[in-house]
C-alpha cells in the first residue's frame, strides 16, 4: 500500500500523464484527493460509482476481482459480508483479514496474540473476545451460546444458570428469587412451594410435608384446632365442627356431668353436679319437675304444684296426714281407733267396734287442728249401723251428732272431751 501511494504522489504532478499509468491504483481516495472526478484511474458518473481502469462499472464498496477492500485488504476473493465482533445466535465470525495470527495487530485487527485459538482474549479472527460471541473465554466466561436469552443454560452475562441468580432458567426452574430464604415463595432448589414441601410458605399455617391429617398440621397446611372437624389424634376426643349430639364444642365426648353444657345433646345447664342453678340432670332448677335439689332448697318434689299433698308448691315438705287404714289407741283409755280415709286436710276417724276416745286431742296428734263432725257407728267400724264394713270397706259417712260443739258425751279430764263407744268423727285442718 505504501508503494502505491508514493507512485500515485508522483504521478499527481505530472497531471493526466497518470491516466497512461493504468496500473496504479489509488485505493479509496475521496474525489477531492486527486485530479479527476473520482479516484486515480477511475472516472466519475452522476450515481457516485466509478469506472475501473480496465471500464468495469461498480459501486466503489464493491470490489472486483484485481481491487482492494475498503479496509485495505486484498481482495482476491469477493467478501461474504461483515459482521460486528460478536455473534449472534451462535453464527459463524467473520473471516479473519489477511495477515491475522501473525502476532502483529495490523490496520483492521482489533488484535493478533499469534494463535489460531477461539477461547481466549483474542478470537482467531483478530477481533476481542466478548460476551456473547459464541466463544468461550477462558477463565473469563464460564459459557458463552452466543444469543440474547437470559432465561437458558448460559446466561447473558456468560456464566451458567443456576438456582439462586434470580433468572428462571426455563423448562429447569420453577422459580428464581436470587435469596436465601427457604420459608419464602420460592425455595432454594427454586422450586415453587406448594402445601405438602415441608416448607411453610406465606398463606400457609404449617407444613409438615406429610400426608397424615390427624397431626398438628392438616394437609391443607393449616394448624388443626378444635372445631376444625378433624379429630386430632392424642389432643381430640372428638370433632364436629361445633357442638352436636355426641361432641362438646370444646372436643371432648357429650355427657351430662362433665361441666360442659352442651344445648346440642339437650343440655339446659352442666355444672359437673347438681348445684342451686343446675339439677342433676343437666335441666335448670324447677319446682315440680320431680327432681329434689336440695342445693336449690327443695326438700320435695311431687311432680306438681299442688299444695296440701305433703310437697308445698314451693317443693317445701308439708306435715304428713294419716293413711287409710293407719290404726291407733287413745292417748288416755287405749281404746283402738283406725282411720276410714285421710288427705292432707281431712280424716274420718272411725272407734275400732268400741272404746272412749279423746277425738280432739287424736287429732291434733295426727297433725289436724280439731273435730269437724262426729256421731255413733251404732256398732259399725268406718260406717253408721252397716254390717261388713271396715276401713277397706268403709260405708255411709254419717255423722248422728253432727257439727263437734266442744263438748263430749262422756266428759272431759285433763287431755280434752271424752266421746263415749261406738263413735267416729272427722278430723280437720
Amino acid at each position: 500500500m505504501r508503494e502505491s501511494l508514493v507512485c500515485c504522489g508522483l504521478i499527481g504532478f505530472i497531471g493526466l500523464i497518470g491516466l497512461a499509468l493504468g496500473g496504479c491504483s489509488s485505493g479509496e481516495y475521496e474525489a477531492s484527493q486527486g485530479f479527476g472526478g473520482g479516484p486515480f484511474g477511475y472516472s466519475a458518473d452522476d450515481s457516485g460509482s466509478v469506472a475501473t481502469a480496465g471500464g468495469t462499472s461498480g459501486a466503489p464498496d464493491e470490489p472486483t476481482g484485481g481491487g482492494v477492500t475498503g479496509s485495505g485488504a486484498a481482495t482476491g476473493e469477493a467478501s461474504e459480508g461483515s459482521s460486528d465482533s460478536g455473534l449472534s445466535g451462535g453464527s459463524e465470525p467473520p473471516p479473519p483479514p489477511p495477515g491475522c495470527g501473525d502476532g502483529v495487530v495490523d490496520m483492521g485487527e482489533e488484535c493478533d496474540d499469534g494463535d489460531v485459538a477461539d477461547d481466549d482474549a483474542c478470537r482467531s479472527n483478530c477481533t476481542l473476545a466478548a460476551c456473547g460471541d459464541g466463544a468461550v473465554n477462558v477463565g473469563v466466561e464460564a459459557c458463552d451460546d452466543g444469543n440474547q436469552v437470559d432465561a437458558d443454560g448460559c446466561r447473558n452475562n456468560c456464566q451458567v444458570a443456576k438456582c439462586g441468580d434470580g433468572v428462571v432458567q426455563v423448562g429447569v426452574e420453577g422459580c428464581d428469587d436470587g435469596n436465601q430464604n427457604d420459608a419464602d415463595a420460592c425455595s432454594n432448589t427454586c422450586q415453587a412451594g406448594s402445601c405438602g414441601d415441608g416448607k411453610a410458605q406465606p398463606g400457609e399455617q404449617c407444613d409438615d410435608g406429610n400426608a397424615n391429617n390427624f397431626d398438628a398440621c392438616l394437609n391443607a397446611c393449616t394448624t388443626a384446632k378444635c372445631g376444625d372437624g378433624v379429630v386430632y389424634g392424642g389432643v381430640e376426643q372428638c370433632d364436629t365442627s361445633g357442638a352436636s349430639l355426641q361432641c362438646n364444642a370444646n372436643c371432648t365426648v357429650s355427657k351430662c356431668g362433665d361441666g360442659v353444657a352442651n344445648a346440642a345433646a339437650g343440655e339446659d345447664c352442666d355444672t359437673g353436679a347438681q348445684s342451686a342453678s343446675c339439677d342433676g340432670d343437666c335441666t335448670s332448677v324447677k319446682c315440680g319437675d320431680k327432681n329434689v335439689n336440695t342445693q336449690a332448697g327443695e326438700e320435695c318434689d311431687d311432680g306438681n304444684a299442688n299444695g296440701g299433698d305433703g310437697c308445698s308448691s314451693g317443693c317445701k315438705k308439708e306435715a304428713q296426714g294419716p293413711k287409710k287404714c293407719d290404726q291407733g289407741n287413745d292417748p288416755g283409755t287405749g281404746s283402738p281407733w283406725v282411720v276410714c280415709s285421710a288427705d292432707a286436710n281431712t280424716a274420718w276417724i272411725s272407734a275400732n267396734f268400741e272404746g272412749q276416745y279423746h277425738p280432739v286431742k287424736i287429732c291434733q296428734n295426727l297433725g289436724y287442728a280439731t273435730v269437724g263432725l262426729w256421731g255413733g257407728t251404732a256398732g259399725s267400724v268406718c260406717g253408721l249401723n252397716q254390717g261388713n264394713t271396715s276401713c277397706t270397706n268403709p260405708g255411709q259417712m254419717v255423722f248422728t251428732q253432727g257439727a263437734w260443739q266442744g263438748a263430749g258425751n262422756c266428759g272431759q279430764d285433763g287431755l280434752g272431751p271424752i266421746v263415749c263407744k261406738w263413735v267416729m268423727w272427722t278430723c280437720v285442718k
